[in-house]
């Protein structure tokens, strides 16, 4: 995976913050299965980062759960090709969605997830977090529960959450 080819969210790019996550997301970058041909960046999750993705799941602004977000991904594609055919508007050549993966999944997960990421490149951009999916669940929905996957399905806490990793 080269970092440097990744279209970050504008935002980013319009305050310089792009380069700087750029440094963090490529410090450490992991295979994402035994045998697979995708690298993802490893991130460790500190106090802010927790925060921003807190925040974004109470505001409803993140989704969890492999079947529900590859629906959604799904249907959001299918618009996409609609606005392409229809109108002839290029979309979805940046991130505008953002995976965060446990760090404790099985193989044929991981193997799910790297489908994915291939079916909706470039918009979709994954990580793995330096946690458990026991933590993530905790940290995305408040109480006892695991999650694997969580997305980040508006553009702006895409951002946000980028913006934290950075900060670290």
């Amino acid at each position: 995976m080269n970092l440097s080819d990744i279209k970050l969210p504008r935002e980013l790019e319009a305050d310089r913050a792009d380069e700087a996550i750029r440094r963090v997301l490529g410090a450490r970058i992991v295979q994402l299965w035994p045998g697979s041909e995708l690298f993802i960046p490893v991130i460790a999750v500190g106090d802010h980062l927790k925060k921003v993705i807190r925040r974004a799941s109470l505001n409803g602004q993140v989704l969890w759960g492999l079947e529900a977000i590859s629906a959604k991904l799904n249907r959001e594609e299918r618009g996409i090709t609609n606005l392409r055919e229809d109108k002839g508007l290029s979309t979805g050549e940046r991130v505008s969605r953002l995976l965060l993966l446990s760090s404790d999944g099985a193989e044929r997960f991981y193997r799910h997830i790297e489908r994915l990421l291939q079916a909706h490149a470039p918009r979709l951009f994954g990580c793995m977090v330096d946690m458990d999916g026991s933590a993530l669940g905790d940290l995305v929905t408040g109480r006892e529960k695991r999650v694997k996957v969580v997305m980040a399905d508006h553009k702006r806490v895409v951002a946000e959450i980028l913006r934290a990793i950075a900060i670290g």
